[in-house]
């Protein structure tokens, strides 16, 4: 038999569940009355378990929009869940090789709903270098080559989705800001196997990335390098993202076989 508390909060615990769920499962924020009406849950009842996700950082609300999404305790969370698997243990090595390849800073980044997060990074040698804060959120897919990497493995229509709800602000004078453009982009990631930007979110700094795959074919992370523009330039590129592509395919193929076997 079931204590009154169980019967109180199961039914609490489980609308909450559903709630982190389906926010997951959507590329953009959603609304109060939006996910009432999805998951059918009265407003007040679903107000109080947005309340208790928000005050313990699983969800962040847009004051201006009145929406919800995902917070960065799922990052938190997520953080240790790869290290206890072994992911950024194992990536680290492909991030040294990657800086004894190129000098550069090696970056590891991941996608949190609608941010790119950097998880890892392994810092080059030269004395001008780029550097960013682990955890550090990059906000805009269209202004950096891992966002370049994700939106170009997104199939279909839901990329056509996901497009049409984007803006495409001008960070620097080279940011690319016409969907033409950005589509002509991604389909060179595709071909190339790798993505590029060249001081399109931050002036005098340039990245290259390359898409790390589970063994489902989904992109799980990007394997890249960070460093000035005067030292990653249009001449280099192909040569440095060939090294990036080729170390991504092997962390790939590593987790994969990891999967396969269980481990």
């Amino acid at each position: 038999m079931k204590s009154n508390t169980q019967n109180q909060i199961s039914p609490a615990l489980s609308r909450g569940l559903k709630v982190l769920e389906i926010l997951a499962q959507e590329e953009s924020e959603l609304s109060l009355k939006s996910i009432s009406e999805r998951l059918n849950i009265p407003s007040p009842s679903l107000w109080r378990i947005l309340w208790v996700l928000r005050d313990n950082g699983y969800l962040l609300f847009d004051q201006d929009k009145k929406t919800y999404r995902l917070g960065f305790k799922f990052l938190y969370l997520g953080n240790i869940l790869l290290n206890r698997m072994g992911f950024r243990s194992q990536a680290r090595g492909y991030l040294k090789q990657l800086v004894e390849l190129t000098g550069e800073t090696a970056e590891l980044s991941a996608r949190v709903k609608d941010q790119l997060i950097l998880v890892d990074q392994v810092e080059g040698p030269e004395a001008i270098r780029v550097f960013s804060r682990i955890g550090s959120a990059y906000p805009y897919f269209h202004a950096t080559a891992p966002g370049k990497v994700y939106l170009a493995h997104i199939s279909g229509e839901k990329r056509k989705r996901v497009m049409d709800r984007m803006e495409l602000p001008r960070i620097t004078k080279y940011t690319i800001t016409k969907f033409t453009e950005l589509e002509n982009q991604l389909k060179l990631v595709k071909e190339r196997g790798y993505g590029f930007d060249r001081q399109e979110m931050r002036i005098g700094v340039s990245r290259i990335a390359a898409p790390v795959y589970d063994q489902t074919g989904k992109v799980v992370a990007c394997l890249g390098i960070a460093g000035p523009s005067f030292r990653i330039t249009i001449k280099n590129h192909e040569k440095i993202g060939k090294w990036t592509k080729d170390l991504a395919y092997q962390l790939s193929e590593e987790l994969s076989q990891q999967a396969s076997a269980g481990l």
